[in-house]
Order: structure tokens, then sequence, then C-alpha cells
């Protein structure tokens, strides 16, 4: 079981990717728009619905650095979930097994096999219909810039949200201190929220990296 302090919880989704098969420049250009068209132009906007995360008085602009295209795995029928492998992180507020490698990574409050990415989904009774992740997101202390989060299905469609309640799309973290952290880690409790099992994935966009992460996700029992 993971260890931290009280905080609400939950991460993110995105559009579909355009066409592969599209080579135009026009579409191309499409498809980036459509990337980035659900991620706020400013931090004000972002932070509107990010109270467990943002401090007051975050502004600006969010960097087009951020709103990279998507590049989420692209699964066959049959192809097994190419699941993230998770380590052990043990920092002065939280503990747990986290996902991913980069500045970046999500530790998960959920049962299962989460060293090689597997986890239970839980049932939340004031959300009928959904399942959820308890995905608490943070940053290393070498990074401090701001980060974006946006989440697929892979392999079929299926929805998927993020925040308190499935309402929302893309998390966005500024620069700088959030709500809870301590000793230069940096958190972003939010929860990624599902109807049904199977392969999902993060895409994590910050000032000079990118990564996908990577969870199977199972039924509750």
């Amino acid at each position: 079981m993971n260890r931290r302090r009280p905080s609400k919880l939950g991460v993110a989704a995105s559009l579909t990717l355009a066409c592969a098969a599209c080579g135009s420049a026009a579409h191309r250009r499409a498809s980036v728009a459509a990337t980035s068209a659900s991620i706020p132009s400013t931090y004000e906007q972002a932070c509107a619905s990010e109270g467990a995360v943002c401090l007051p008085g975050a502004a600006g602009s969010i960097p087009g650095a951020l709103k990279r295209p998507l590049h989420f795995p692209v699964l066959q029928p049959g192809d097994r979930c190419p699941a993230s492998r998770g380590r052990a992180v043990n920092t002065p507020s939280f503990a747990g097994i986290a996902l991913g490698n980069g500045p970046v990574r999500v530790l998960i409050d959920n049962a299962g096999d989460l060293s090689h990415g597997i986890g239970i989904l839980s049932r939340v009774p004031s959300s009928p219909g959904w399942l959820a992740f308890k995905a608490h997101w943070f940053s290393t202390p070498t990074y401090s810039g701001p980060f974006v989060v946006r989440a697929k299905r892979l392999g079929r469609p299926g929805p998927i949200a993020r925040g308190e309640t499935p309402t929302s799309k893309v998390l966005v973290v500024p620069p700088g201190p959030t709500v809870n952290g301590g000793s230069g880690w940096r958190e972003a409790p939010d929860p990624t929220w599902v109807k049904s099992a199977g392969c999902y994935a993060w895409q994590v966009d910050g000032l000079g990296f990118s990564e996908t992460i990577v969870v199977s996700a199972r039924s509750p029992r």
C-alpha cells in the first residue's frame, strides 16, 4: 500500500490521433491542432479546475513545447499490453510503486502487480459506471518546470477522464511549487477514470522531455 499525505486524488485524457495514412501537410497540421485543442491557453484557465495542485497566482501562457503531437503505442488485435515497469519510490511525504522513468512519474494507489505495470481498478460509489486509478503524479527534485498529462485507451475505443470526478480531460501542472510536496518533490493527486478494464496510456510532456507510460488495467475483484 502506498503511503502519502491525505489529499484529493486524480489524471488526464486525449483526442484520437488523426489517420496515420494521411500524409498531406494539411492533414498533419490538423492532427497537431487536434492534439492540443483540449489544453488550455493559460495556467489561470488550467488552475480553475486544479484546486488540489495549483497554488494561488499561477499566471502566464502554457508553452507550445507542452502541446506536442500524441505518440501513443498502436496495439493490433491480440497484441499484449506494453505495460511500463514500476519501481519503488520513497520520499519524505509519500512512497509506493511508481511508473515512468523521466522527471515526472505516476504512483498508483491501487492493488495489483504494479512492479509489472498491472493495476486493479477501483469502484467509486459516488461515480457509478466509472472505475478509477488513484493516480498520484509527482516530479523529482531535478525538475521544477511545467508538465501536461494526456491519456488514451490503447487497442480499442474507450472513454477516459480525470479529476476528482470524471469531468476533466488534461492535467496541467504549472512551474514552481504545488499545493502538496516538499524537499523538491512536487505532487499532483489526480485520479484517472475509465469504463472498463483494458490497456491505457498517459503521455507526459514537459520542457525538454516527452514520455509515454502504459498501465494494464484489470477489473475489480
